[in-house]
């Protein structure tokens, strides 16, 4: 049985949460492209869960079947945005557990108690070359492209949403 919880600190999801956020790690190292990903301060995020995603600026969401981790997402408040503004963060689910509809269920569970949160816009950034199937995820949520300035990889694409 699915089971999606959100990750205290101190509460056994947390190992979860690190379990997956290193299998997260795998998949981008193996990935296509990762020239945008900076891996030291992953290993730091990593060591300080929930860390950035806790409080009442943000939460860590761990989806476990069978008590299994099975996938994760995050959402915080997107820095130099306005404080309506949450940024999307982190989401991976587990190879034996893809084409199950798990992705769409953790993006949707996250926008909600964003939204719950008073957040009224959601951001994302990802990368097309090494995350394809999650780009179109979005994209089927709802989210467009905007542009963001600076020098970025022709593969990085910026998405944005409203919340309700």
């Amino acid at each position: 049985m699915l089971h999606i919880h959100s990750v205290l600190p101190g509460s056994p999801a947390v190992d979860h949460a690190r379990t997956l956020f290193h299998a997260y790690r795998e998949f981008l190292v193996s990935a296509a492209s990762t020239h945008c990903f900076n891996f030291s301060l992953f290993a730091e995020e990593i060591g300080s869960l929930p860390g950035p995603y806790s409080g009442p600026n943000g939460e860590l969401l761990v989806a476990t079947v069978e008590e299994q981790p099975a996938g994760c997402i995050a959402y915080r408040h997107a820095a130099q945005e306005p404080e309506t503004t949450c940024e999307i963060k982190r989401l991976f689910v587990q190879p034996g557990f893809r084409s199950q509809g798990l992705a769409r269920r953790l993006v949707t569970e996250a926008l909600t108690r964003a939204s719950a949160r008073e957040y009224s816009r959601a951001i994302l950034d990802t990368d097309i070359a090494s995350i394809a199937a999650a780009h179109e995820l979005y994209v089927a949520l709802g989210f467009t492209h905007y542009s963001q300035p600076g020098n970025h990889p022709p593969s990085l694409r910026f998405l944005e949403r409203s919340l309700p």
